[in-house]
């Protein structure tokens, strides 16, 4: 391989997705943008160098910039009409952007997600996110602990399909805790809200039920 593998991009991607894997994101991220100029005629290597660079720039917490490049990279290879390149783009981007939403609801504290409105069945919908949204940076506790005042909220609102997103979230805070049991009868009870107030909800409620069981013990 040639100084930093221009003759052999193919080495030079593969080398960079390892360091990535390893932890190494500036590596990764510098060894990408040292290459790219050399693919400006290599567009199918170029969309695989612009997902490595976005996926070191959220590693680094710099997830703005990630989504700015994957956006050019998405024009980029519609542009040199690789569709496979675009779907695969897309839905990098949106894995993405879902992360970085999920860590900033994470991040607000509840009293602080409490005052952003006084209507209790958002609150029902903010509480059930964040819920959601510890679950997924692994903050079981913190998950547990909002589930009640999920549940207060959605019985003071008018609306009784406001408990639909906190039966949502129970079942996935259940299946986090390995109680299986009790996610399936909060997706039965989800269904049921669904069916008599939300009925665009019930194909959520079934690809959960689907996942649910798959689980051996259900």
């Amino acid at each position: 391989m040639t100084e930093e593998g221009i003759d052999d991009p193919r080495s030079v991607l593969s080398l960079a997705a390892s360091e990535l894997g390893a932890g190494q994101f500036e590596e990764a991220l510098r060894r990408v943008k040292a290459l790219q100029p050399s693919l400006s005629g290599i567009p199918d290597l170029l969309a695989p160098s612009r997902a490595l660079e976005a996926r070191a720039l959220a590693s680094l917490g710099r997830g703005e910039e990630a989504l700015v490049v994957l956006d050019q990279a998405q024009k980029d290879a519609e542009a040199a009409n690789l569709p496979a390149h675009v779907e695969g783009l897309g839905r990098l981007r949106a894995g993405l952007a879902q992360a970085f939403e999920m860590e900033q609801l994470a991040s607000i504290s509840a009293d602080d997600l409490e005052r952003q409105t006084e209507d209790p069945a958002q609150r029902a919908v903010l509480f059930s996110n964040k819920i959601v949204a510890a679950l997924s940076v692994g903050d079981i506790e913190g998950a547990r602990e909002l589930l009640p005042r999920a549940r207060v909220a959605a019985e003071q609102a008018e609306d009784p399909a406001a408990l639909l997103p906190v039966l949502l979230a129970t079942t996935q805070l259940c299946v986090a805790t390995d109680d299986v049991k009790t996610a399936k009868r909060a997706l039965e009870a989800a269904r049921k809200v669904a069916e008599a107030h939300e009925p665009d909800a019930i194909p959520l409620i079934d690809e959960m039920a689907g996942y649910l069981l798959r689980d051996p013990e259900a």
